[in-house]
């Protein structure tokens, strides 16, 4: 049995088991995590572990293992938008999407487990809690004991951005709940401990609240035939603009709560970020109604997949309106034809400049969960690599919005070569990337709900 020594020590890491490799980095990161300096072999044996996994089922371990040593270079930044952390974010999110179905159920846990607590630290908590559902359950699988944990663990920072005492509360509670039942679920001493202090951490956030009577919540609902069939589908799906969806999708009053009322002197650009809030709320519930009533249409009708197109499209305009949004509150003065979702942090517009003081300067965590969101949907300017699925998904907004895309139901359908390829999709590949798309406009408009109420704050 080799010692980790003989490991580190050696110039040959081909002689060992890849077990025993594994373990020597584990050690080595727990090192760099405790003493704030990176072990001058630790690069060499993750790159190693890649390259002997590549292609298996268990490739994603030593890439986890280096998402984790890019978030203890993170740590050592002043920069909270480091390239450490896009790289980490922009590898996570491969490895999420790329092997979903691909891989045994303890691998895939541990993606979604570690995925799910990178994006709740950046602020996407509500992402964050889809990912950590996301987990599939295994007989003995250590971190899916943790799925209720992480789920807790989301829900408390979620609760951060809520205002309003009743539902912070609420959020709070069902954080408490999910933190309990993992607490006591969990097998080894050092999950324990861990989600003990978070725990603690949730009956202290409740204690400090003081008493509320959750009960005077009571959200009743009237809604009869097909109307709840919708509502019920919004709230399943995470769809509705309302704050208890995330901790409450089957008791919330399933309404769409999301609005913005202007308070200070300028009254006249007060009346004009109301308006404007409203329209991007109307054309999201108009989009989702689309998306509602096009998946409910037998595949065969002719127009069915052009209502999917229109609500993909429509999806990404509303990143750009959002963007526009945010030029008028900010008071930016940046062109309207220059205004991006992807454009409007940075100086000049322009991704290679640094970023503007009202986001570089920011304490506001749902203004930058905004950011980061933007960055899974246009790329990561400072990463070196941009995930296939994004580029797919831009590539596929180009051509819907400029040329056509083709959508097909059989392999028989696939063009065998020329121009055509590049412009086909398939029917499932589209329903997948209306309702993602569709599900990314919704958490932007939360996030950007959020970020007011806290500026006001």
């Amino acid at each position: 049995m080799s010692t980790i020594n003989d490991i580190i020590q050696s110039e040959d890491y081909g002689q060992f088991e890849i077990k025993e490799i594994y373990q020597a980095a584990q050690l080595l990161l727990q090192e760099f995590q405790k003493t704030k300096q990176e072990p001058e072999k630790l690069g060499d044996l993750i790159t190693h572990l890649k390259k002997r996994l590549e292609g298996q089922a268990a490739y994603p371990l030593p890439v986890m293992l280096e998402c984790s040593q890019l978030g203890i270079r993170h740590q050592l930044q002043q920069d909270w938008n480091s390239p450490m952390k896009q790289r980490q974010l922009f590898l996570f999110e491969s490895l999420y999407f790329q092997f979903r179905g691909r891989v045994p159920a303890p691998v895939w846990n541990q993606i979604c487990l570690n995925y799910a607590e990178t994006l709740i630290y950046v602020g996407r908590a509500i992402e964050g809690l889809q990912v950590a559902e996301a987990m599939i359950e295994a007989a003995n699988d250590p971190s899916f004991a943790k799925k209720d944990g992480e789920k807790g663990w989301g829900l408390l920072f979620y609760s951060t951005f809520l205002q309003d005492t009743v539902e912070k509360a609420e959020a709070l509670h069902a954080a408490r709940d999910f933190l309990r039942r993992s607490h006591e679920a969990i097998g080894s001493e050092n999950g324990r401990a861990l989600y003990a202090d978070r725990l603690k951490l949730a009956e202290n956030m409740l204690e400090k609240l003081g008493p509320v009577d959750v009960t005077s919540g009571y959200k009743p609902n009237f809604f009869e035939g097909r109307e709840k069939e919708y509502r019920d589908w919004c709230a399943e799906h995470r769809l509705l603009l309302n704050n208890a969806n995330e901790f409450d999708p089957g008791g919330m009053m399933k309404l769409d709560t999301l609005s913005y009322r202007h308070k200070g002197d300028d009254k006249n650009h007060g009346e004009f970020l109301s308006g404007y809030m409203d329209a991007l709320v109307s054309e999201f519930t108009s989009l989702r109604w689309t998306l509602f009533e096009a998946l409910e249409q037998d595949a065969k009708e002719p127009n069915r997949s052009e209502r999917l197109k229109s609500v993909f499209r429509q999806a990404f305009s509303l990143f750009d309106k959002i963007a526009s949004f945010l030029n008028h509150y900010y008071k930016l003065e940046v062109p309207e034809q220059r205004v991006g979702m992807q454009r409007i942090w940075f100086q000049e517009e322009h991704p290679k400049k640094p970023l503007k003081p009202f986001i570089q300067d920011s304490k506001n965590a749902a203004l930058k969960a905004l950011y980061w969101q933007a960055k899974e949907v246009f790329g990561y300017e400072r990463s070196e690599q941009q995930s296939i699925p994004m580029l797919r998904t831009l590539g596929l907004r180009y051509q819907m919005e400029r040329s056509f895309v083709q959508v097909i139901d059989s392999p028989e359908e696939v063009a065998k070569e020329g121009e055509l390829r590049k412009h086909q999709m398939t029917r499932l590949e589209l329903e997948r990337l209306a309702m993602s798309m569709a599900f990314r406009a919704r958490n932007s408009l939360m996030y950007l709900g959020f970020a007011l109420r806290l500026e006001k704050k």
